[in-house]
C-alpha cells in the first residue's frame, strides 16, 4: 500500500506542473493592471515614477519567464506569496478561511449523504412504483436547479418574514454559531444528494441481478442482511466514486452558496480576490485547491480497497 501511494504521489507530480502553469499564464493574462487595484484611488494622484516604483516593488515589471520561474520555485516551497489588497500572506489566509469552508462542505455532505442514500435505496427497492417515480422527480429536479437560484430561494423564504418565516439568520458566520451553518449546508447538500439518489438507485439495481444476490436470498438470509451486506456493500463502489468527486463540486459550490450567505471560506475569499483583481490571493486558492482534489482522488482509492477486497495495491 505504501509504494501505491508513493507511485501515485509521483505520477501527479507533472499533472500538478501542467495545472500550475495553466493557472499561472491565465493569471498573467487576466485583463486589468494589478497596480490600479493595489492603489485604488490613489492611482490617479500619483507620479508615473511613483506608480513604477509599486510596479517594481511587486515585480510585476519582470519579464514573463522570470515571473514564472519564481512562481513555481515558490510553489515548491509552499510560499503562496502575499495579497497585494491585504498585506498579508496567502498561506495565512487560507489557514483562516479552509476550516470555515471545511466546515460547509462536510455538513452539505452529510445532508446529501443523509438524504440520497436513503431516496436512492428506497427507489431501488420499489423499482416502477409512484415511490420510484416520485424520487426520481424530485433527483431530477434537484440536479437541474442551479445552487445559485436555490440558495437564493432558500434565502428568500426561510429568513424574513416578508415573503416566507425567519427561521435561519440571513447570513454570516455568527461567531461559530451552528445554526448559521445550518441553511447554507441545507442548500449545498440538497442539490448534491440528487446526483447522489440517482447513482445509488442504479448500482443498486445493477447489483440486484447478480448471482451472489440470488444466492444470499436461498441460503434463507434475511432482507435486511442481503440488503446491507450484500447488494448495497457491493453497490459502493460506484457510489464512492459520485461522492469523491462531488467534493470537487463542493468546492465550486461553496463560492456561489458563500458568496450568497456571506459565509467567511475560500469561496468568497476567491470572488472577492477576482473582483479586486488580487492575483497571488487568486493563485493561491485555486492551487490549493488542486493540490487537495489530487489527495481527494488519492484517499477514494485506498477507500476502494476497504470497501472491496477484491481490490488490491501491490
Amino acid at each position: 500500500m505504501g509504494t501505491y501511494v508513493l507511485r501515485r504521489l509521483v505520477q501527479v507530480i507533472p499533472t500538478l506542473f501542467g495545472v500550475f502553469t495553466i493557472l499561472f499564464i491565465l493569471a498573467y493574462l487576466m485583463p486589468g493592471d494589478p497596480i490600479r487595484a493595489v492603489l485604488g484611488e490613489n492611482y490617479q494622484r500619483l507620479s508615473q515614477e511613483t506608480i513604477q516604483g509599486v510596479r517594481d516593488e511587486l515585480g510585476l515589471d519582470r519579464p514573463f519567464v522570470v515571473q514564472y520561474v519564481d512562481f513555481l520555485w515558490r510553489t515548491a516551497r509552499l510560499d503562496l506569496g502575499k495579497s497585494y489588497i491585504l498585506d498579508e500572506n496567502v498561506n495565512d489566509i487560507i489557514g483562516y478561511r479552509f476550516p470555515r469552508t471545511i466546515q460547509l462542505m462536510a455538513a452539505a455532505m452529510v445532508v446529501s449523504l443523509l438524504i440520497g442514500l436513503p431516496a436512492g435505496i428506497v427507489s431501488a427497492l420499489k423499482q416502477y412504483t409512484w415511490m420510484d417515480s416520485a424520487l426520481m422527480v424530485f433527483a431530477i429536479l434537484g440536479v437541474s436547479m442551479p445552487v445559485f437560484w436555490q440558495a437564493i430561494l432558500a434565502k428568500m423564504f426561510l429568513t424574513q418574514d416578508k415573503f416566507g418565516i425567519a427561521l435561519f439568520p440571513v447570513g454570516g458566520y455568527g461567531d461559530g454559531d451552528p445554526w448559521y451553518l445550518v441553511l447554507p449546508a441545507l442548500v449545498l447538500g440538497t442539490h448534491l444528494s440528487a446526483t447522489i439518489a440517482r447513482v445509488t438507485r442504479s448500482s443498486m439495481l445493477e447489483v440486484a441481478r447478480k448471482d451472489y444476490i440470488n444466492t444470499a436470498r436461498a441460503k434463507g438470509l434475511s432482507a435486511r442482511a442481503v440488503l446491507l451486506n450484500h447488494q448495497l456493500r457491493n453497490a459502493l463502489i460506484p457510489i464512492i466514486t459520485v461522492i469523491a468527486l462531488d467534493i470537487g463540486y463542493l468546492l465550486g459550490g461553496s463560492v456561489v452558496t458563500e458568496t450568497v450567505f456571506s459565509w467567511p471560506g475560500l469561496g468568497r475569499a476567491a470572488v472577492t480576490a477576482i473582483n479586486r483583481r488580487d492575483t497571488p490571493v487568486i493563485l493561491g486558492i485555486l492551487i490549493f485547491g488542486a493540490i487537495l482534489f489530487v489527495f481527494i482522488n488519492l484517499i477514494t482509492d485506498l477507500i476502494y480497497a476497504v470497501v472491496d477486497p477484491r481490490i488490491r495495491y501491490d
